[in-house]
């Protein structure tokens, strides 16, 4: 006999709201490293680029008003696909799973599409066991135009070279870091504002740059290097660092690792994570738990954003 389960409105409200505290226990840090907006529509602008000026000098009593138009285009953000992830719900004690926040039914699936919105910000997708650059996110092709109709890849001049300096072929570096964060501050990012340059690095980078900070590192706070060592976000040499395993390598096996500032990464919410349990019909009227999310991400403008190629061990 198969296994009968009717959902009732009080199962339904109680996977939703487990679903919700877990989401909000297990947030991924690039959360925290962009600025995140609602989002409705089929396409929400971003931002209304405008072009650098230069200001003008007046004269007293002078009658006429400044005439100084800078250029403007606009970025959008373009209605996402949705990331999704769940199962139907075959025996009893799964059922109950559902409606206990702890369980690995809850947290699995949660986890599943918060690595989803991950990948969105960073612009990154799975390809069997590696990472590619897709549309969008801190890596991807934004949207540029009047009408999001036209896409706008980040430029050859935004990547540090693998050999930059006399770093010859080297993984993460500090002629490389210094090379990243000056192109971004003669752009006047990080140098006109407090707005922090943010990088993100695998374990590979993580001991590079361990290495160089004791190697050149007699004044940092020792408390700092510590969170590095262990693997949490925390500020060095300039940046504020986080993890992961997710990012791209380009045609040449090099590591792609990007520094951006917050306010220059934009993630619009058409809908952030969310859930739902209800019986399913066409399987047998099996119960079906679901969660889901609609993001999606780009640069703001690309001056703010610089990715170094490093070469792994």
């Amino acid at each position: 006999m198969s296994y009968r389960q009717t959902v009732e409105a009080h199962h339904r409200l109680s996977y939703q709201n487990n679903v919700r505290m877990v989401a909000q226990q297990m947030q991924n840090p690039l959360r925290a490293a962009v600025t995140i907006v609602s989002a409705s529509g089929e396409a929400q602008d971003m931002a209304d680029l405008i072009d650098k000026v230069e200001y003008q000098e007046g004269e007293d009593y002078s009658r006429r008003n400044p005439e100084n138009p800078p250029k403007r285009t606009r970025r959008w953000l373009v209605r996402p696909t949705v990331i999704e992830s769940g199962q139907l719900i075959t025996k009893e004690e799964k059922f109950d799973q559902s409606q206990d926040p702890t369980s690995s039914l809850v947290v699995t699936h949660t986890k599943a599409v918060e690595r989803g919105i991950f990948d969105r910000i960073l612009g990154v997708r799975k390809s069997g066991s590696n990472y590619v650059v897709r549309p969008g996110g801190i890596f991807g092709a934004v949207s540029e135009g009047k009408t999001p109709g036209s896409t706008k890849d980040l430029a050859a001049g935004n990547y540090i070279a693998v050999d930059a300096g006399e770093d010859a072929a080297a993984g993460l570096t500090l002629n490389k870091m210094r090379a990243a964060t000056e192109g971004m501050e003669l752009e006047d990012f990080g140098l006109e504002s407090d707005d922090e340059i943010f990088g993100l690095i695998t374990p590979k980078q993580k001991t590079d740059l361990l290495k160089l900070a004791f190697e050149t590192g007699k004044n940092l706070n020792p408390f700092e290097v510590k969170e590095i060592e262990n693997g949490r976000p925390g500020s060095l040499l300039g940046i504020r660092w986080m993890f992961t395993n997710r990012l791209p390598k380009d045609n040449n096996g090099h590591r792609l690792v990007p520094l951006w500032t917050k306010a220059n990464i934009v993630c619009g919410m058409w809908q952030d994570i969310e859930a739902d349990l209800f019986n399913d019909t066409s399987a047998r009227n099996l119960p079906q738990c679901i969660v889901d999310a609609y993001p999606a991400a780009g640069r703001v403008q690309d001056e703010g954003v610089r990715i170094i190629r490093c070469l792994e061990a």
